[in-house]
């Protein structure tokens, strides 16, 4: 049985390194970008309402 699964893993040395390296790479990015997230942590832009209705805005072009 355990020759078995280290044949596999000879065969598919190749599939498991890329996968590895993918899903470090991805979780490193994925770490980085919420670290500077958090860091660049500006107050939010507050849109309040216009105190000109729609019809005078028209009316003054």
């Amino acid at each position: 049985m355990f020759f078995r699964i280290k044949f596999w893993f000879q065969e598919h040395k190749r599939e498991i390194v890329l996968f590895a390296l993918l899903f470090l790479i991805s979780s490193i990015s994925f770490g980085l970008g919420y670290l500077f997230a958090r860091e660049s942590n500006t107050a939010p832009i507050i849109i309040e309402k216009n105190s000109v209705g729609l019809t005078d805005s028209v009316d003054m072009l």
